[in-house]
């Protein structure tokens, strides 16, 4: 279950627009942000299309951190 209330309350939140900008403008773009701000919650959603906004796409989300 999606919680929208929660992740509107993220403050990455203000950066999708430029983000989707970059994309369709350049094909690729760098999102730098403190921890916390909601870079790995909303941001892969958002791109996917599934909050509603923009085309379905298939996002992949690789976290080195993790990874190591």
């Amino acid at each position: 279950m999606i919680r929208y209330d929660a992740l509107d309350a993220l403050p990455v939140r203000q950066a999708l627009p430029g983000l989707r900008d970059a994309l369709e403008g350049h094909g690729t773009a760098v999102l730098v942000a403190p921890p916390g701000t909601g870079k790995t919650t909303l941001v892969p959603l958002a791109l996917a299309g599934l909050l509603g906004e923009g085309p379905a796409r298939r996002v992949v989300v690789a976290e080195p951190r993790r990874i190591a």
